[in-house]
C-alpha cells in the first residue's frame, strides 16, 4: 500500500468516524428530549394522582 493510499484510507476513516459521532450526538439529543417529555408526563400524572387522592 502506498503512502497516498494510506492517507486516503485514513481520511475516509476519519470522515466515517466523524459521521458516527454526529449520529451518536443526534441520538443522545433525541433521547434527552424523550426523557424530558417523559419526566413532564410523569410529573403531571403524579400531580393528577395527588389531586385525585384529596
Amino acid at each position: 500500500m502506498t503512502k497516498s493510499e494510506k492517507e486516503l484510507l485514513n481520511e475516509e476513516f476519519i470522515k466515517t468516524l466523524k459521521m458516527g459521532l454526529q449520529i451518536s450526538n443526534i441520538q443522545a439529543d433525541l433521547l434527552e428530549a424523550n426523557m424530558k417529555d417523559l419526566d413532564k408526563k410523569m410529573s403531571k400524572l403524579g400531580d393528577d394522582l395527588d389531586e385525585a387522592n384529596k
